[in-house]
């Protein structure tokens, strides 16, 4: 490519993307507490995992980085993993990715047009703020999603399974 610059050059192809299956690849903690993976025979230590969209698709398209935080591989889906290697990749996100339940809502009370939540989560009591209504987010399943002031995020898998009250009250606040 004899004269052309760096702005004309075509980008890298998708095909530098390795996107492996859930067959392929194998995860366990090592003896260290290193989270590890085999991906086609390969051996990786120190391997982070992260979910390229943490809230519309949860068990798809996880990124496997290395200890250099290089991506050495996206994996399409947790569904098909073996059951340990599913149970060791859950943990490492669990550790990742902190978002408590929300299992009842208890007071919302508004002032400055900010709200502030006072709930009931699978890791005990919470009070947060919510700056504004786009903050509470709805998706397909029934499922919501609560970004506070501080950018922390909470969840409440299916909104019909709340008591009544926190139904009402997570209806109001939207």
């Amino acid at each position: 490519m004899h004269g052309m610059d760096e702005r004309n050059r075509e980008p890298e192809p998708l095909a530098a993307l390795r996107l492996v299956e859930p067959q392929q690849v194998h995860f366990w903690h090592d003896d260290e507490g290193r989270f590890c993976a085999e991906i086609d025979g390969e051996v990786f230590t120190d391997v982070k995992p992260v979910r390229n969209f943490p809230v519309q698709a949860r068990d798809r398209l996880i990124s496997l980085l290395d200890a250099a935080d290089e991506e050495i591989a996206i994996l399409t889906t947790v569904h098909g993993l073996d059951p340990a290697s599913r149970q060791a990749l859950e943990a490492e996100l669990e550790k990742r990715y902190f978002i408590p339940v929300i299992q009842a809502i208890h007071h919302i009370e508004g002032r400055f047009g900010i709200t502030r939540w006072f709930v009931m989560t699978d890791r005990g009591e919470r009070v947060f703020d919510v700056r504004e209504r786009g903050d509470v987010r709805y998706y397909p399943g029934r499922r919501v999603v609560i970004r506070d002031a501080d950018g922390n995020l909470y969840e409440i898998p299916d909104y019909d399974r709340l008591d009544w009250r926190s139904r009402l009250l997570l209806e109001e606040a939207t």
